[in-house]
Formats: C-alpha cells, sequence, structure tokens
C-alpha cells in the first residue's frame, strides 16, 4: 500500500526521542542478536556436542575396557602366589576378581554394542580369559608342595592365556582411541568453520556494535581455544593437562567432564604401570623392574664410566620357616626382610624382590669396599634382629654375594657373578658376605 509524503513526515514527526534511540539499539543489536543466536547453534552442534560426545565414549567405552586389563593383569600375581607359596588367601583374592571380571565383560560388551567390527574380538579376548580361568581352577584342584611339573605348565598357560587376553583388549583400546581422534578432528574442522561463520557475522555487528561483538567475540573463542587446545595435548598423551574455563558454562561443563575422564584414564595408567613393576608382597620392584633397572645401569657406566654394585641377597633356610610356621608367616618374614633391606641401604640405592626369598639390591657409584660395608650392614641388622610374627619370634640371616660392574658391564654376566657370590657364601656356612672378583677366585669378607 502507498504512504504520501504527508503521512511519512507526521509518523516522522510524533515520534519522540526514546523511540528513535529504542529503534536505533534495535536496529544495532539485531545483527548481533541474529549472530549470538547464529554462534550458540553452530557451537553447539558442531563442537560443543562432538566434544561432549567424546567423553561420554570415553566413560563408557574407553575407560571399561582400561579397567577391564587392570583387572585381567592383577590376577597374575594371585595364581603366582599360590603356585609358588601355596597362599591359600590369594585363591579367595582371585575369586573375587573373577567375578569381577565377568562383570566388567558384561558391561564392556554392552559398551560395545555400536562397534560391532569390534564385538569379535572382545569375544576371543573374553575365550581367553575363560581358557585361563580353566586353567587356574585346575591349579587351584592341585594342591601339593613343591608346585608339580604339570603345575607349572597350567602356570605358564594361564599365564599365555592372560597375556593374549590383554592384547586383544589393548587392541580395542587403541581401535576405540583412533576413532576418537577421529571425531576429535571432525569437531576441530567445525570449529574452524565455526569461526569463519562467527568472524563475518562479527564484522557485520561491528559496524553498530564494535565494543561489544568484540567482547563476546573474544570470549567464545578464547573458551573454545582453550577446549580445543586442551584436547588437542590429551590427544597427544598429555595426561597432566587440566582445562580452565569459566564461561560459558555449557564449555565450563565440558571441560570438567574433560579433566575428570583425563584423570581417571591417568589413575589406570598409573595403576597399570605400578602393577607391571612392583611386588605385591613387599611393595619393591619385580624381576621386571629389576631386569630395566640393570639395563640402565649398563647404559650409564658405558656412557659416563659409572660404577655400580650389585648385591644378591638370599633368605638362608627359608624353606625350613615355610615348613615349620607355614606360607602366612613366611610372607611376614619376607616383608620385614624387606622393610630391613630398604631402611639399611643408601637413600638412592635400589632395592628389588626378584624371586621367592631372593632379593638383589643396586648400589649406583659404589665399588667393592662400599658394596661390602653396605652388604656388612644389611647382614648384620638382619642376624641381630628378632622377627616378630604371628607364629612367634624368629631369628633370620641372609647369605649376600656381591658383584661390580668394574668386573663386567654386561647385566647378565653381572648377574651371574653376584649369583656365583651368593652361592660360595651358602657353600661355605651362609650368614655370609663374598664378593666375586669375576675371575673364579671370590674373596668372602670377614663373618660378623
Amino acid at each position: 500500500m502507498w504512504v504520501s509524503e504527508e503521512v511519512l513526515l507526521q509518523f516522522i514527526q510524533g515520534k519522540s526521542l526514546r523511540f528513535w534511540v529504542a529503534l536505533g539499539m534495535c536496529m544495532a543489536l539485531a545483527p548481533l542478536t541474529v549472530s549470538a543466536i547464529g554462534g550458540f547453534v553452530l557451537f553447539d552442534l558442531g563442537v560443543i556436542r562432538p566434544f561432549s560426545d567424546v567423553a561420554q565414549r570415553q566413560r563408557h567405552e574407553i575407560l571399561p575396557v582400561q579397567n577391564l586389563r587392570v583387572l585381567i593383569l592383577e590376577t597374575h600375581p594371585a595364581i603366582d602366589d599360590y603356585v609358588e607359596i601355596r597362599d591359600y588367601q590369594s585363591l579367595d583374592t582371585y575369586r573375587a576378581q573373577r567375578k569381577t571380571i565377568e562383570r566388567e565383560f558384561s558391561v564392556v560388551s554392552e559398551a560395545l554394542k555400536s562397534e560391532p567390527s569390534l564385538r569379535p574380538l572382545l569375544m576371543r579376548a573374553q575365550a581367553n580369559w575363560a581358557d585361563a580361568d580353566q586353567y587356574a581352577t585346575s591349579l587351584i584342584a592341585e594342591a601339593r608342595l613343591p608346585a608339580t611339573p604339570e603345575e607349572l605348565k597350567l602356570q605358564r598357560q594361564f599365564q599365555d592365556e592372560i597375556s593374549a587376553a590383554n592384547d586383544k583388549l589393548t587392541t580395542i583400546h587403541e581401535r576405540l582411541a583412533a576413532d576418537l581422534d577421529n571425531d576429535h578432528d571432525t569437531a576441530v574442522r567445525a570449529y574452524d568453520h565455526a569461526i569463519w561463520i562467527a568472524a563475518i557475522a562479527a564484522v557485520l555487528s561491528l559496524q553498530m556494535v564494535v565494543a561489544g561483538a568484540y567482547l563476546i567475540g573474544r570470549v567464545m573463542a578464547s573458551s573454545v581455544d582453550r577446549l580445543v587446545a586442551g584436547a588437542s595435548r590429551f590427544a597427544e598423551g598429555d595426561r597432566l593437562h587440566r582445562i580452565e574455563i569459566a564461561i560459558p558454562p555449557e564449555l565450563q561443563r565440558v571441560a570438567e567432564e574433560f579433566n575428570r575422564m583425563i584423570g581417571r584414564i591417568h589413575d589406570s595408567e598409573q595403576a597399570l604401570s605400578t602393577l607391571a613393576h612392583e611386588d605385591s608382597l613387599t611393595k619393591l620392584g619385580n624381576r621386571r623392574a629389576f631386569d630395566e633397572a640393570m639395563v640402565e645401569v649398563s647404559a650409564r657406566q658405558k656412557r659416563f664410566g659409572e660404577q655400580t654394585a650389585l648385591l644378591a641377597v638370599d633368605i638362608d633356610h627359608f624353606k625350613r620357616v615355610n615348613d615349620t610356621y607355614g606360607h602366612a608367616v613366611g610372607d611376614q618374614a619376607i616383608s620385614i626382610i624387606a622393610d630391613a633391606m630398604r631402611r639399611n641401604v643408601r637413600p638412592f640405592d635400589k632395592v628389588f624382590r626378584i624371586g621367592g626369598e631372593e632379593f638383589a639390591a643396586i648400589l649406583p657409584g659404589a665399588d667393592s669396599l662400599g658394596a661390602v660395608d653396605v652388604a656388612e650392614r644389611l647382614r648384620e641388622v638382619i642376624a641381630s634382629t628378632c622377627f616378630e610374627t604371628s607364629s612367634g619370634n624368629l631369628n633370620l640371616t641372609v647369605s649376600i654375594g656381591v658383584a661390580t660392574t668394574k668386573q663386567t658391564t654386561e647385566p647378565i654376566a653381572l648377574l651371574e657373578a653376584a649369583d656365583a657370590a651368593l652361592y660360595k657364601a651358602k657353600k661355605t656356612g651362609r650368614n655370609r658376605v663374598i664378593v666375586s672378583n669375576y675371575n673364579g677366585d671370590d674373596i668372602p669378607t670377614q663373618v660378623g
């Protein structure tokens, strides 16, 4: 409909300043409002929801698989303790672990319904676990001491099946992680597109309200940049990084979920690492940790010429303790001697339990005389200590063999030299320290 110039003039003249101010504000806020609504929708659909989906999949898929790996590996010490020292408490531990593992397999199976390509691999891992459990059941049925060759064979088969199940679960974990990396990349691309569109809208808004549009753009861009940067660092393996976002609350909640998820994954990885390198009874380093430390000793000696001594320690007549007082008291004695060794070496020395009643100590920077001083101190402290156990007081002694990298830098040869000296100490009366010169002429020390 045509409006005459006279009517339009009357309309303009009839409006107050408030109206024009309000009209001007509406015209200024219109592009800002459109850009804000469009930007929120774009970020919500293209960035926030994909990142939230990554966090949910981490919680419901990655973490259950990680937890199942930890639980399966934890059955290893329980069966080993039963086979090696007939620790019947470990059977209760294993049965509880078995129930938990079966329940966790159900949880993981439910979580992987949306991943049909991984379910066959999970079923094979579950079959490996079932075979391992059958071997464990056969081991539990055998109750002879010492362990028979058949039991040792079953133990090895159990360990092989546990390793096979863990390998398959590791493959599932890696594939899930790769899928999450792809989802992360998609979200980053959506973020990049969103930044471009938001920038165009911001340019239009800046024509009328430069300061407001700039402030909002900076707040949103800064928060999303932190989220994307934090997710990228997580994808690269940085488990200690934490994302700090104050606004907007949607991204803050995503950041908090990411932080909780990263913390749980870090704890699981730490638990796996500790389980792989720590003796469950004494909390000393186990044989795997000892082997790695010996490789490091060899490398440092070859590179820097740093001399190191190795002590091979064995409890005298320990089988008699187990036969007389039982394996529970034997475990107490091992723990007490482990604590005594831990307290009576130098702060930078490393002590390991490498077998049933066998220990080893690595003494960086020590020559033969320094190693003998430490070994004699250990021997005297243990020999003079009355060990309080649940079955009464025990007096125990240890025999110690000493070798140094001055004789050989190869880890196996160094251990063989220390073991040879230890055997000589056992053969010549026990409760003594003998130093190996690696030429077949072992030099016994003074026995206190």
